[in-house]
C-alpha cells in the first residue's frame, strides 16, 4: 500500500504494521497480514462504501492485560529491592542487576500507562451482503468511532448517490464535503502545544544544568519532570479521545518514550551513586547535588547519554510546535472556505 500512498489515505494500523485499513476514493482497503514483526503474507479485501451496511463495534475487558503489567511493574521491584539489600557493594554484577531489574518495572509501567492511555479495547467488523470482516488495528473502542465517524458520511454520501440513480444538480459540493469534513474531523486540543512547550523548557533546562551543575537549575528540571509528566499525560488522553492528526500523536508518543528513559536512566543513577556515597541521602539537597554532579560522577558515557535525550527532547518538541502551529491554520483555513462556500456572495452584495 505504501506505492499508492497518495491515491489512499491510512486510517488505522496495529502495533507493527502488520493490519492496516485505508480509505480510497470510494472504497476501504483492509490489509490483513500474517507474520512477526514483519509481514510474511498479506491479504487485501476492498469494502465498497456503497455496500458497507453496517460496522459493528463490541467492548471487550482489558483487565487481564492490566495485571500483567502489573506483574512486571511488581517483578522489577522485588528485583531492585533484593538486589539492594542483599548486596554488600556495588560491583558491576550488581550494576548489571540492578539495571535489569529497573529496565523490567520501567517497561511494565511504560506499558501499562499506554494500555491506560489508549482506553477500553474492543472488536470491530465491517458488514456488507456478503461478507463480514473482522479488522484487527480497530482494537481501541476511542480509535474505532473515531474512524467510523471519519467514514459515516462517506458512506452515507455514496449511498444516497446510488439511491438516486447519481444524478446531480450542477453544483460542485466536492470541495465544501471536503472542508466540512477537514473542520468536523481534525483538532489540536489546548493542551498538545503546551506540552510541547513545557518539554521544549525541559530539555533546555536540562542540557544547561548539565554544564552549569547549579542545585538551583537541578531542582528546576526536577521540577518540571513533574510538571511535563502530569501535562503529557493529559496530553495523551486528549488525543487519544479527540479527532488529531496522526503527526501530533506520533511526536507526543516519541516525547513519552524519551521521558520515560531520562526517569529510568535517572533513577538508576541515583540508586548507584547514592550506595556509593550516603552523603547523597541527606535532606533535600543530597538528590539535588547528587544530579548535579552527572558529569563528574557518571563519566562522559553518561553525560553523552543524557545529553543525547535531552538535545533529542528539545527537536522533538520543538518540531512539535510548529506541526500544531501548521495544523491549526489548516483548519482556520478550511473553516473559512467553508463558510464561504456554505454562504456564497449574492450579486447585490458584490454590488
Amino acid at each position: 500500500m505504501k506505492a499508492f500512498s497518495d491515491q489512499y489515505q491510512p486510517l488505522a494500523k496495529d502495533l507493527f504494521g502488520l493490519s492496516s485499513l485505508w480509505l480510497g476514493e470510494d472504497h476501504l482497503v483492509y490489509v490483513k497480514g500474517s507474520g512477526f514483526i514483519l509481514p510474511f503474507t498479506e491479504e487485501y479485501k476492498r469494502f465498497r462504501l456503497s455496500e458497507i451496511q453496517a460496522v459493528n463495534v463490541a467492548k471487550t475487558s482489558r483487565t487481564g492485560w492490566i495485571f500483567l503489567y502489573l506483574f512486571g511493574l511488581l517483578l522489577g521491584s522485588l528485583i531492585v529491592t533484593l538486589i539492594l539489600v542483599v548486596a554488600e557493594s556495588m560491583r558491576p554484577i550488581t550494576v548489571i542487576g540492578l539495571s535489569l531489574g529497573f529496565a523490567l518495572g520501567l517497561v511494565s509501567l511504560g506499558l501499562l500507562a499506554r494500555h491506560l492511555i489508549l482506553g477500553p479495547t474492543c472488536v470491530c467488523d465491517i458488514q456488507t451482503r456478503l461478507s463480514r470482516e473482522r479488522i484487527r488495528p480497530l482494537n481501541r473502542y476511542h480509535r474505532t468511532l473515531e474512524m467510523v465517524r471519519r467514514i459515516d458520511g462517506l458512506v452515507r454520501d455514496r449511498q444516497a448517490d446510488v439511491r438516486i440513480g447519481g444524478e446531480s444538480d450542477g453544483t460542485d459540493t466536492s470541495s465544501v464535503a471536503s472542508s466540512a469534513r477537514a473542520v468536523d474531523f481534525f483538532q489540536v486540543p489546548r493542551v498538545v502545544p503546551i506540552s510541547f512547550g513545557a518539554f521544549l523548557v525541559l530539555g533546555l533546562g536540562g542540557l544547561s544544568g548539565l554544564h552549569l551543575e547549579s542545585l538551583g537549575l537541578t531542582a528546576f528540571v526536577l521540577f518540571m519532570i513533574l510538571a511535563t509528566s502530569l501535562v503529557l499525560l493529559l496530553a495523551l488522553i486528549a488525543v487519544v479521545r479527540k479527532p488529531t492528526p496522526d503527526s501530533l500523536r506520533t511526536v507526543l508518543w516519541l516525547l513519552l518514550g524519551l521521558h520515560f528513559l531520562v526517569i529510568g536512566i535517572g533513577t538508576v543513577y541515583y540508586l548507584v551513586v547514592a550506595t556509593r556515597e550516603p552523603a547523597y541521602t541527606v535532606g533535600l539537597t543530597g538528590p539535588l547535588e547528587a544530579y548535579a554532579a552527572i558529569p563528574s560522577e557518571g563519566g562522559m558515557a553518561l553525560y553523552g547519554v543524557f545529553t543525547g535525550l535531552l538535545g533529542g527532547m528539545t527537536g522533538i518538541s520543538f518540531t512539535g510546535l510548529i506541526l500544531a502551529g501548521k495544523w491549526r491554520k489548516k483548519i482556520r483555513l478550511a473553516a473559512k472556505l467553508e463558510s464561504a462556500a456554505l454562504n456564497p456572495a449574492t450579486p447585490s452584495d458584490a454590488a
